[in-house]
């Protein structure tokens, strides 16, 4: 890892108690700018590694703690902040929604006091946590962070499933010898959660498509088999997704192979114009 990349991991984690405002932004590459220059004085003079460079540089941050201290947000600066208090009102709209909604349906539907209490709730948890994680989970879209967006992500499938798991048992009140078909869903639901964050970095499919096949298949085929209590000839659908997964990887290296193949093509003979869009026709 070069000089600036090392700055740069440095000055993300040092900033992480910052606001993002645009002093923030402003300190942040003024002191980037310093620390490379004075890393660049510092290699010219020889003598020294580059670790021991790269230690010299941070011990030179000091003069920048008082204006990092005004930066950072306070605990009372936190409460005032707009974004604390729209999500405190978001989370308090959520359970006194979730509590009106519980006590109107348990007056009007009769035995809905316990079954209320085990779906109302529990999705009204499961509200609450997507409302606390938005900001998070926009910001890693946005920074194009995709291991915190697949981390967020993997979170909710992991929440979604116990909570189904739960609603499945106690108010619909299928026998936990089923419902734990749930939990199996929550490998293929972090794998699209990987697929999604990929496709926020930018970055190829086919490793998360790749796994989220099979993830899919044996989740479909357990359910269909509790389902049914045909374990035997269902087992089929497991083999489909290994099928589908093969083809895949064919696809995947043919695709490849032909790319190679037009390359190696091109630097002999380069296509014109021409030939590309006769190329696209075919």
């Amino acid at each position: 890892m070069n000089f600036l990349e090392r700055f740069k991991t440095y000055l993300r984690s040092l900033f992480k108690l910052v606001p993002p405002t645009k002093e923030a932004a402003e300190l942040r590459e003024a002191m980037l700018g310093d620390l490379m220059s004075r890393a660049m004085d510092l290699k010219e003079s020889g003598g020294l590694t580059d670790d021991e460079i790269y230690e010299k540089c941070i011990e030179s941050i000091g003069d920048y703690q008082p204006m990092l201290n005004e930066l950072r947000m306070k605990p009372l600066e936190s409460v005032r902040s707009p974004l604390f208090q729209r999500g405190l009102l978001s989370v308090l709209t959520i359970t006194l929604f979730a509590v009106v909604l519980y006590l109107v349906l348990a007056v009007s539907i009769e035995g809905f006091w316990g079954v209320g209490a085990y779906t109302v709730f529990p999705i009204a948890a499961v509200a609450i946590i997507a409302v606390a994680t938005a900001n998070p989970l926009q910001r890693a879209f946005r920074l194009k962070r995709p291991v915190i967006a697949a981390g967020i992500l993997s979170l909710y499938s992991v929440i979604l499933c116990t909570a189904l798991f739960f609603v499945l048992w106690l108010a619909v009140g299928i026998s936990p010898g089923k419902t734990w078909v749930s939990f199996t869903y929550i490998p293929f639901l972090i794998a699209i959660s990987v697929a999604i964050a990929t496709k926020i970095a930018k970055k190829s499919l086919f490793v998360p498509l790749l796994i989220a096949v099979p993830a899919a298949a044996v989740p479909i085929y357990l359910t269909a088999a509790v389902a049914t209590g045909l374990w035997h000839p269902l087992w089929i659908i497991i083999l489909v997704g290994l099928l589908a997964d093969i083809l895949l990887l064919i696809f995947r290296i043919n695709r490849k192979i032909a790319l190679k193949a037009r390359e190696a093509a091109e630097k002999e003979a380069p296509y014109t114009e021409e030939d590309v869009s006769e190329w696209k026709k075919r």
